[in-house]
């Protein structure tokens, strides 16, 4: 029998649109949610200097690798207008992220979980502490980049940080295990 809503294991994901991402949810389907008694919290966090500094481009499949996410518009008139325009590569990458963080939800649907989206905007490493903090998170699942010793050093990981400041228990799932 599943548990009413405020009585369900709050488990957040963080997800930023890469494949391995995509497979880090799908792991988590299979090891770790439990549809009758967990409230998956889906997350994404764009930054928006990232969206911008594939701005000078004029490529679509560049600005997507930027934003990590897949293209899912069905009009490529309007795609290429918004690639072209740094302004509103802000609102591509949002859309974006919408689509995919709606898609996950609708396959946790069918396996009668409940869940909820967020679109962060910013510094992951800053605004995913807080998320958890502010909606009572339980549990936080994430992926590891790999980034190299001199890169983390000047740029810092999401998920050290997270695993610093989150006041909950933070899985870090290496790509490799899954």
């Amino acid at each position: 029998m599943a548990l009413p809503l405020d009585q369900r294991r709050r488990i957040a994901l963080a997800y930023d649109g890469s494949e391995d991402a995509q497979k880090l949810f799908k792991w988590a389907i299979t090891n770790i949610f439990k549809p009758e008694s967990d409230h998956i919290i889906l997350l994404s966090a764009i930054n928006g200097t990232e969206a911008r500094r594939g701005s000078g481009s004029g490529s679509e499949s560049i600005l997507r690798r930027r934003l990590s996410l897949p293209m899912t518009s069905a009009n490529p008139s309007e795609v290429s207008a918004m690639v072209n325009d740094p302004s509103q590569h802000e609102l591509l990458g949002s859309d974006l992220a919408r689509q995919r963080l709606q898609d996950m939800a609708a396959e946790l649907h069918t396996l009668s979980a409940t869940s909820e989206e967020h679109i962060l905007w910013g510094d992951p490493r800053q605004l995913i502490p807080k998320f958890t903090q502010n909606h009572s998170v339980d549990l936080l699942i994430m992926g590891s980049r790999g980034l190299s010793k001199v890169k983390s050093v000047f740029v810092g990981s999401v998920s050290e940080k997270c695993i610093q400041e989150c006041p909950c228990p933070v899985l870090v799932v290496r790509n490799t295990t899954i």
